[in-house]
């Protein structure tokens, strides 16, 4: 079997979801891991998958692509296995007047202390700005970082807050 990463993006419509879960279905792939979300109108959806080649899984939703509403694309990926995360999971929250560079400078703190974010995903509602992140951090660097994340923030004019995440609820 193969391991896949497939993404699906284009404008939004109901329907995406379950089409693309059929194609994988009836193909004998089992999907494993996915993020699926609709932006400004427009859907997108990453996927892993474990299934036939990545040639006849991309067959398989090229009718889907046909009219040039979406784009799939399938790529085969090297399994990670399941190594364990040797950080620590926190979850960053960052909200403020929208401005160009939030996420750049915020995830360039983090990564500065090699924290890796996990998962991230922002919002724009009217002038405000809001991003949520899961991220690991190294064991030890939480103190030093919220002090470097106050420091950008306050750069940035925004609020930033940094919180041990909750693992069963990750």
């Amino acid at each position: 079997m193969n391991e896949l990463a497939i993404t699906v993006i284009g404008r939004d419509r109901p329907g995406i979801v379950a089409d693309v879960a059929e194609v994988l279905a009836r193909l004998g792939a089992n999907l494993t891991d996915s993020t699926m979300t609709r932006l400004r109108g427009h859907f997108a959806m990453t996927l892993i998958c474990v299934g036939p080649a990545a040639a006849e899984v991309e067959a398989a939703l090229a009718p889907l692509a046909a009219d040039g509403q979406l784009l799939a694309t399938v790529r085969a990926v090297t399994p990670d296995g399941a190594a364990a995360s040797a950080g620590e999971p926190y979850v960053m929250a960052v909200h403020g007047a929208d401005r160009m560079g939030i996420v750049a400078a915020i995830t360039r703190v983090l990564a500065d202390v090699g924290g890796n974010v996990t998962d991230l995903s922002t919002r724009l509602a009217g002038s405000l700005y809001v991003v949520v992140a899961e991220v690991d951090l190294p064991p030890g660097v939480a103190d030093d970082l919220v002090d470097r994340l106050d420091r950008a923030a306050a750069e940035l004019g925004v609020e930033v807050s940094l919180r041990p995440a909750d693992p069963d609820l990750l």
